[in-house]
């Protein structure tokens, strides 16, 4: 399981941050062949990995990070490149009235003195209509107490912002100031 783990964040890391790590070539909304993404994990002797393997871990994924395309030839991450160039396939909607964003209350110290939530390195904030996924992100950080920002989206589309929406239902946006961030939940609530 740990091995399957391993791989899962090794492939994020190269469909999101550094495909040319293994020389991939990905296209400008980050498709790469999966062939060719097999055969670099293989050759780099870093990971194994079958093309069963594969189609395992992306459906296994519990936030539903990566999307074969149709015909099962390519494969992407959603959202959360680092890579400046590539421009994730997103549809503009209105978003909920809340959305919310998972951090670190050292974080948020950062986001307090800045102003605004920033996008950091990546193409835009990343936010969900699901509290509990805002918790999944917030706890992977293991070196700060999570937080999760509940973030008044619909005043923020009703003042002019565009969001947009991943394959996998996270939310994007350029920015969040500080004025639209109505709540700090800093304790995960029990699901009923």
């Amino acid at each position: 399981m740990k091995k399957e783990k391993d791989i899962s964040v090794y492939l994020s890391f190269l469909l999101r941050h550094k495909p040319d790590d293994i020389g991939l070539m990905m296209d400008t909304h980050g498709w790469i062949l999966v062939e060719e993404l097999l055969n670099g994990i293989n050759q780099s002797g870093k990971y194994t990995i079958t093309r069963v393997g594969l189609e395992e871990i992306v459906a296994k994924d519990n936030k539903g990070r990566y999307r074969f395309n149709e015909d099962g030839t390519k494969i992407k991450a959603c959202q959360g490149h680092s890579i400046p160039w590539v421009e994730p396939e997103l549809r503009y909607s209105v978003p909920p009235e809340y959305l919310y964003h998972g951090t670190t209350a050292f974080a948020y110290e950062k986001i307090k003195n800045a102003g605004y939530i920033s996008k950091m390195n990546r193409h835009a904030v990343h936010m969900t209509a699901d509290e509990s996924k805002a918790w999944q992100s917030a706890t992977r950080w293991h070196t700060s107490y999570p937080i999760v920002l509940k973030i008044n989206a619909e005043k923020m589309a009703n003042d002019g912002y565009m969001f947009g929406v991943s394959e996998n239902e996270v939310w994007c946006i350029s920015d969040v100031p500080l004025r639209y961030i109505s709540q700090v939940l800093t304790e995960k609530r029990e699901e009923t």
